[in-house]
This record gives C-alpha cells, sequence and structure tokens, in this order.
C-alpha cells in the first residue's frame, strides 16, 4: 500500500510540474535575445515603415512594432504580466531608428517645404496687388506656367528673382524658360541658388554659375540661406562665405544674403552685417535685425491669377526699405569688373576645415577566416602578378616608344639639316643670279654708254664735216666771184688794147679755168676763137 501510494505521489508530482516547465518557461526567457518569432516580426514592420515612409508618419509606423511581440498564454503569477510591456516596447525601437530614414526617399528638395511651399494657416489671406504697395516678386517652379505678357499688366513689378539652382546638382526645371520670357518682356531679372548642406560651397557654386549665366542678369545673385542641417552655425557661415567669395569674384560685386529675421539673427549675425541683406518676414511690422537691410520679402500670398497657374496663383511679394531703391541690387558689368575667370575664383579659395559634414567612423572590418584568407592572399599574389606583368608591358612599351621617338627626333634632325642645305643652296643660287644679272646690267648700261658716245663722236664728226663743207663751198664760191670779177676785167682790157690780136697759151689757159669757174664748156678752140 505504502509502495503504491508512493508512486501515485510521485505521478501527481510530475503532473503537477508539467504545466510550469510548458507554460511558465516561455515567460522567464530573456527577450533581450531575439526568437525566430520576433525577428520575422521585424522584418515585417521593417517593411511597412518603408512602405510608409513618403508619408513621414512616425505614429502610423510605430503601431505596427507595438504588436510585434507574440501574444503570451495567460498564468496567475503576479510577476509574468511585466515582460509583455517591456517586449512591446523594445521593438518599437527599430521603427523608430528606420523613420529618419524615410527623408532621403523623398524627392522634394530642401527648398520646397521652407521657401517655396512654406506651412500656411487653414485660411489663406491671400494679398490683393492692385491695392498693396510693393516693389518685387520671386517665382519658382511652384509657380507652374507664368503669362509674362499678362503679368506685364501689373506695373508695380519692378523686379523679379527667379530660382535658378539648388544644392550642387539641382536646377529648377522652370528656370530658362522663366528668365527668357522674363527678359523677353522687359522685366529686370535676376537669379537666385538655395544652399544647402548637404555638399560644400564650391560645388554648389559651380552648379549655379553654370546655369545663370553672367550675361542675362540684371540684378545682383541671391543666396537664399533657410536651412542649417547637420551643420553648426559656424560651419554654416563659414560656408556661406566661401559661396558669397566666389559669387563675388566671378560676379564682382557681393551677392544680396535672403533669410527670415528669426534665422540671421540666430545663425549669420554680424558676419554678414556688410553684404546687402533681403529679409523676409510675413508680418506687418518690418524686420529688426540690428542692421542695415535692402529688401523685406512681407508675403508669400500676393495673388496674380489668372497669370500665375501654379501655387494657388500666389507669389512672394517684397519691397525696398526706406531710402532704397532698384539702383541698390541693379548689376552693372561696366562697373562690377570680375575675375579673370570661374576657374582662377575658384582655385583661389580653399574650403574652410570648418565646413565637414557630420565625419562617419570607418566601420571595422570583420575578421576573415583561414579560407577567406589563402583566398585573400591567392588573390594577393595573382594581383602582384599582374602588376608586375603590367609594369613589364608598360616598360616594354615605354622603351619602345623612347627608340621611336629617339628615331623621329633624329630623322627630324635629318630632315632639319637636308633642309638647312637646301635653303643655303637655294639662297646661293638666288645669290648667284643676282650677281650675274648684276654683272649682265652693269655690261649693257656700259654698252648703252659707249654707243651713245660714239652716235655723239659720229654726230660730231658730221656736224665739223658739214661746216667745212659749207666753209670750202663758200672760199669757193667766193673765189669764183672774185676770179670771175678778175678775168672780167682782164678780157675788157685785153679786148681795149689788143681786140684783135692772137690770145697766147697762157691767157687761152686762163680763158679756160675761168669758164669752168662760170659752168661754160669751153676748149681751146673757143677759147681762141673768143
Amino acid at each position: 500500500m505504502f509502495k503504491s501510494f508512493s508512486y501515485s505521489l510521485l505521478v501527481a508530482l510530475m503532473l503537477s510540474l508539467c504545466p510550469i516547465t510548458a507554460w511558465g518557461a516561455p515567460q522567464h526567457t530573456d527577450i533581450t535575445k531575439p526568437t525566430r518569432e520576433r525577428v520575422s516580426q521585424k522584418d515585417k514592420d521593417k517593411k511597412k515603415a518603408d512602405e510608409k515612409k513618403d508619408k513621414k508618419d512616425d505614429k502610423k509606423a510605430s503601431k505596427p512594432a507595438a504588436q510585434a511581440p507574440a501574444t503570451p498564454p495567460k498564468d496567475n503569477n503576479a510577476a509574468k504580466p511585466a515582460a509583455p510591456k517591456e517586449n512591446a516596447a523594445k521593438p518599437a525601437a527599430p521603427a523608430k531608428e528606420n523613420a529618419p530614414a524615410a527623408k532621403p526617399a523623398n524627392t522634394k528638395r530642401d527648398s520646397d517645404s521652407i521657401k517655396a511651399n512654406p506651412p500656411k494657416p487653414k485660411v489663406r489671406q491671400t494679398v490683393n496687388p492692385e491695392k498693396t504697395q510693393f516693389d518685387g516678386i520671386d517665382v519658382s517652379k511652384h509657380q507652374g506656367y507664368i503669362d509674362w505678357a499678362q503679368l506685364r499688366n501689373h506695373s508695380k513689378i519692378k523686379f523679379v528673382y527667379i530660382k535658378a539652382t539648388e544644392g550642387s546638382d539641382y536646377v529648377d526645371p522652370k528656370y530658362k524658360e522663366n528668365i527668357r520670357n522674363a527678359r523677353k518682356h522687359g522685366f529686370k531679372v535676376g537669379s537666385y541658388h538655395f544652399l544647402t548642406t548637404k555638399s560644400s560651397a564650391t560645388t554648389q557654386f559651380h552648379n549655379f554659375i553654370r546655369n545663370a549665366n553672367r550675361e542675362e542678369q540684371d540684378l545682383l545673385p541671391v543666396i537664399d540661406v533657410e536651412n542649417i542641417g547637420r551643420w553648426s552655425s559656424q560651419q554654416l557661415r563659414d560656408s556661406l562665405k566661401v559661396f558669397a567669395d566666389l559669387v563675388e569674384d566671378y560676379y564682382g560685386c557681393k551677392p544680396l544674403i535672403y533669410t527670415s529675421e528669426k534665422f540671421f539673427t540666430k545663425h549669420l549675425g554680424r558676419a554678414f552685417a556688410e553684404y546687402p541683406l533681403f529679409i523676409a518676414k510675413y508680418n506687418p511690422n518690418q524686420p529688426n535685425i540690428g542692421y542695415k537691410w535692402i529688401m523685406w520679402q512681407f508675403s508669400d500670398c500676393g495673388l496674380f491669377k489668372p497669370a500665375v497657374k501654379g501655387n494657388y496663383g500666389e507669389v512672394d511679394l517684397s519691397r525696398f526699405n526706406k531710402g532704397c531703391s532698384i539702383n541698390d541690387i541693379i548689376y552693372k558689368p561696366s562697373q562690377h569688373k570680375p575675375k579673370t575667370s570661374v576657374h582662377d575664383a575658384v582655385d583661389r579659395k580653399d574650403k574652410p576645415t570648418s565646413v565637414n559634414m557630420t565625419e562617419q567612423k570607418p566601420k571595422e572590418t570583420p575578421k576573415m577566416s583561414k579560407r577567406q584568407q589563402e583566398e585573400a592572399q591567392k588573390q594577393a599574389e595573382k594581383d602582384k602578378k599582374a602588376k608586375e606583368r603590367n609594369k613589364k608591358i608598360a616598360e616594354d612599351e615605354a622603351k619602345k616608344k623612347a627608340e621611336e621617338d629617339k628615331k623621329n627626333k633624329e630623322k627630324e634632325e635629318r630632315l632639319k639639316k637636308e633642309k638647312a642645305r637646301q635653303q643655303a643652296r637655294e639662297a646661293a643660287a638666288k645669290k648667284e643670279a643676282e650677281q650675274k644679272a648684276k654683272e649682265k646690267e652693269e655690261r649693257l648700261k656700259k654698252e648703252k654708254a659707249r654707243q651713245q658716245a660714239r652716235e655723239a663722236a659720229a654726230k660730231k664728226e658730221a656736224e665739223e664735216k658739214a661746216k667745212r663743207k659749207a666753209n670750202a663751198q663758200k672760199a669757193r664760191q667766193e673765189k669764183a666771184a672774185n676770179q670771175k670779177k678778175g678775168s672780167s676785167n682782164k678780157s675788157a682790157s685785153l679786148l681795149n688794147t689788143n681786140s684783135s690780136k692772137k690770145l697766147t697759151e697762157s691767157q687761152r689757159n686762163d680763158s679756160i679755168r675761168s669758164s669752168q669757174y662760170n659752168g661754160r664748156k669751153t676748149n681751146k678752140s673757143s677759147a681762141d676763137n673768143d
């Protein structure tokens, strides 16, 4: 009987212990150690959180996470209910950590939620531009299609600022269209860049000048600063100063700094008091920042329907400070002398060391297994051999190239020498030809001189001969006249003395000669007859 009782007691004791081991054990397990069920539930929660990234609703993202742990079985133990609460709180942490990761997935720019589309009250208090004093407006892609011809009817608009770029790679899709049409319809236009904290000032400056053509600007450039992001105030000031200096080098003038009254007072302050300031304050009271400002953007609800199709037909309205005018923001290329080139301007500036993004600690490399180490060693040896092979190939190519360069150089020198010799030969031949031509010319000149001398001598001799002949003729004529006269006198005397007496021989000869002189043909017989 004792044995049966002890046996039944032992069985009852075992049965009484079974519920404790079956139900109680899971309640006393360490909830910090992830179970298969908890891990799968986390994956589901993460997937749900990823699907709700665009909505940015942390509360809705955390609700599924709170339902992550499996519902434990009921127990009478008072200490056991604490486990489900702790278990419910633990899985919620990954969902909250994943919530900020949803922001990069959003395609909107920083300016889309800060400036171009700021939070508005439920009741929109639009401003009628016909009944409000203002001087200018600014537009971006959010205004959609703009009928500039119709907008020209608003005679109060003295200037228009157009968004050009944002960050290091974003360009407003409406910028080119807006600035072209605005200038076409006679508006004074300028461009502004929205400064972000996601890239360096230099890269953002390059993005701005690549798109904002300097020749298309009528107004001073504007730097829109509204977000500090992951930077400190000092980092923001350093980055803004770099950007402003680069713009000043490129345009030859200080840019306008656009920001809100609160943001300027908190982050910028005295460091940018020298710059022309463009302060935004959507309030009937003027900005009070302690420094002189040029313009005040007093409303973002200027209604320009139907000229402006997007953003409810609303644009930002601005007016000049007392004592300021459009002349204070006009860009004058003749007076504003930029640097020689944008590259000089960029290369001259160094990015401040304080302007750095949040440093990310290098991830610890996991330890490799023995097999991975062997594979890495083999790969290293293979890379080393490939490197040596490439080095040898490069050396051979370099040697071959050096030999070819040497041959080309020698060939070039030979051609150069040959060309020099050819030029020398041509110069000698040219000189010789010139010498021969000169000698020939001298010979011809001498020959001509001799010919002229001969002609002159012949002419002179002919003249002298003609003169002698004339003199001889004259002498003969005179002699003949004298002889005729003498013969006539003699013949008369002879006739008078002895007319009947016959002439002597000498008389007959004289008579013949005298008759010859007189052109008479006579003979002795005739003379005798005479």
